[in-house]
């Protein structure tokens, strides 16, 4: 399972700062993690991920397609987070925010 730690200093840390393959693999392990998930929008999130991992694995990468696809999940995961209790929910709406910041 993918960390929220993690995940989120590598957002902060702009995409320059994340390798493709570790990038890769950190989306494969919220797809895995997500896949799991009986919670309204997961579906929708997995497949954005796997949007994501694709335009960031092409030859030429399409920023603003990237762009778009950060955005569209920063916001369906803060929209989860607010589906969400607990300690989990404040680190959903974290992971959120970070990923919305890097769309901007």
């Amino acid at each position: 399972m993918p960390q929220f730690a993690a995940t989120i200093k590598h957002i902060k840390e702009g995409v320059k700062g994340f390798t493709i393959s570790a990038a890769v693999k950190n989306i494969e392990g919220w797809e895995e993690t997500l896949g799991k998930l009986e919670v309204t929008g997961a579906k929708t999130m997995v497949r954005d991920l796997e949007r994501l991992k694709k335009l960031i694995q092409a030859e030429e990468i399409d920023g603003e397609a990237v762009k778009t696809v950060v955005a569209k999940l920063g916001k369906e995961t803060v929209t989860m987070a607010g589906r969400s209790e607990g300690a989990k929910a404040e680190k959903i709406k974290e992971l959120g925010e970070a990923l919305n910041s890097a769309a901007a």
